[in-house]
């Protein structure tokens, strides 16, 4: 969805505070074959000793979540269109502004009007340029209001499918690993895009036979 920024630019950020040190318990791998383990975390118990307990870790690349989302492709094409629409209404108005300012160059240098109503339309076309900006501007903020609960609706969609997902509470934190995210690395067992992109699609299907 492109206006601007486009969506798929848009970072889904969570907020994770971290108080504990991270640490990752290596065990012994087979030759060829990399084995995994789940990230385990050092807290400090009601005695006060430090024990090592596991902290589950998920991710979501969701860059590539929208880009094969039915419903986004949807909506990004529905927006794309009413994008366009509106930028052939202000073309056009725009033309249309140039046209009257044209005319009236041409006929103060050939004379056809007096200066009074030369001035007169100067004023006129002033005011209607003015008009003009401000509808503009008016336009481009109800675009970006638009795309804004746009947003907010796919944001909403992630999540219940995460809370889904998650019933079982297997995972104490899902990161979103986009493009410019602040996850930096992050082992691929711990990718969870294709499983979140199945319910969510799964969902959005069941909808559409209900209707």
């Amino acid at each position: 969805m492109k206006h601007g920024n486009t969506i798929l630019h848009i970072v889904f950020g969570f907020a994770i505070v971290v108080l504990f040190n991270l640490v990752t318990i290596n065990k012994k791998t087979t030759p060829g074959k990399e084995k995994t383990e789940p990230v385990h975390i050092a807290v400090q118990d009601s005695s006060g000793n430090i024990v090592i307990k596991p902290f589950p870790v998920a991710y979501i690349i969701v860059d590539s979540l929208m880009r094969n989302y039915l419903y986004y492709k949807k909506i990004e094409g529905q927006y794309q269109a009413m994008v366009k629409q509106e930028d052939a209404k202000l073309q056009q108005q725009g033309q249309a502004f140039e046209q009257e300012v044209y005319q009236l160059q041409s006929q103060v240098q050939k004379g056809l009007i007096t200066t009074r109503d030369a001035q007169t339309k100067e004023q006129e076309l002033q005011l209607k340029q003015q008009k003009l900006m401000e509808w503009q501007q008016s336009k481009q903020q109800e675009l970006a209001n638009k795309e804004q609960l746009l947003m907010k609706e796919l944001l909403d969609s992630v999540q219940v499918a995460i809370k889904f997902h998650n019933a079982d509470n297997k995972y104490e934190i899902v990161l979103n690993n986009a493009f410019n995210s602040s996850v930096l690395y992050a082992k691929e067992h711990l990718n969870i895009t294709d499983t979140i992109l199945k319910i969510m699609n799964e969902r959005y299907s069941k909808s559409l036979s209900k209707k």
